[in-house]
């Protein structure tokens, strides 16, 4: 158990929940490449010494020094983007392993065969693009010291049929992992954008288009937490549309979508970047105002206020026009995020037995 473990936690070096699961998905299949190539190459590199093949397992060991180096490379936090760093030493360090291989022949002239662990590699860290050209680059120069007249840039010899058939193999293999390399991204492209659609379903409001309540307790357990944290002000504002009840039976319920729809794009015009908006049911909206004090919520309510007041909607060649009522709470230390909910929402029906279309800060 203890082991697994070990493996478990020796893969997921580097995996974060901070990056997005295709980056931990390169890091873990990163860790697991530097595993199996350090690995493989001590046991190689030992079985070679013992044969007193010094040189071979020289190579060998050297190569694995380099693949655990990549590993060691995520555990670092010295460098920007340490993943990048990582997979071009393993893609770099075993083309040239295996280029020594080819070189050389290796045991009895099978070094060759280990090149077809290259494609997954080169295509996987380098993607489509990146991985093609580097693909094609190892081909080119093993073409060139394998074809070279006489094998006079060989280490060994080969025969003519085994070297055409170990270039016709390898550009076979390398076009079939192109493919599932080319598949497997736009799957993985089209789950993403799939999951960012349906995320998004379900943190907005379908009407109109705001956040509703599920997407706005995100943010605001996020922004309370800053605030708490760094002793900011954080304000909330509740917002009722005063008598909406006299416009779905006056002009409809089409028309009171379409003033709930307005009215909040409206609302939203009026705010920062850094301010949310979140329509919280029926005809409510819920304010959330980062580094804002009550004094400065407050004026922003009777700035939106007098803005609703004075926009006009059409029904059948008649005009109307709505107000809405606000309340006010600027969250204090002891406050939870639902008793600040509670006391805006305390402040709004305050305003609403004050008479309505006024703003109320407590």
């Amino acid at each position: 158990m203890d082991f697994k473990r070990f493996i478990q936690n020796h893969l997921n070096t580097g995996v974060v929940q901070s990056n997005d699961p295709e980056t931990n998905q390169q890091i873990f299949i990163a860790n697991l490449f530097s595993f199996i190539g350090y690995t493989v190459t001590f046991i190689m590199g030992i079985s070679a010494l013992i044969r007193q093949d010094y040189l071979l397992g020289s190579v060998l060991l050297l190569a694995c020094v380099i693949f655990f180096s990549s590993h060691l490379i995520l555990r670092s936090e010295r460098f920007e983007n340490p993943y990048k760093l990582s997979a071009n030493l393993v893609t770099s360090s075993l083309m040239i392993l295996m280029l020594y291989l080819v070189f050389t022949g290796g045991v009895n002239g099978t070094g060759p065969l280990w090149i077809y662990i290259v494609p997954p590699v080169a295509l996987f860290f380098g993607g489509m693009r990146k991985g093609t050209r580097n693909l094609g680059v190892f081909v080119l120069v093993i073409s060139v010291l394998m074809f070279y007249p006489n094998n006079e840039w060989l280490g060994t010899v080969y025969t003519f049929e085994f070297k055409s058939r170990l270039i016709y193999s390898f550009l076979t293999v390398s076009c079939l992992f192109a493919l599932y390399e080319y598949v497997r991204k736009n799957s993985f492209q089209r789950i993403k954008e799939m999951s960012q659609k349906f995320e998004k379903q379900a943190m907005c409001d379908p009407l109109s288009g705001l956040l509703n309540r599920r997407g706005m307790r995100e943010k605001l357990q996020n922004e309370f937490d800053r605030s708490q944290r760094y002793n900011n002000d954080l304000t909330l504002m509740m917002c009722d549309i005063d008598h909406f009840k006299v416009v779905n039976d006056k002009y409809g319920h089409d028309k009171g979508d379409e003033v709930i729809k307005s009215l909040g794009l409206n609302l939203q015009s009026g705010l920062r970047k850094q301010d949310s908006l979140a329509r919280w049911g029926g005809e409510e909206y819920l304010f959330l105002l980062p580094e804002t004090s009550g004094e400065h919520a407050m004026q922003l309510a009777e700035k939106l206020r007098k803005k609703v007041a004075n926009t006009q909607f059409k029904q059948n060649d008649k005009l109307f026009s709505v107000t809405i009522s606000i309340g006010i709470h600027q969250i204090a230390k002891t406050d939870t995020i639902n008793q600040a909910i509670t006391k805006a929402d305390t402040n709004l029906y305050r305003a609403k037995e004050q008479g309505r279309n006024r703003c109320i800060i407590d």
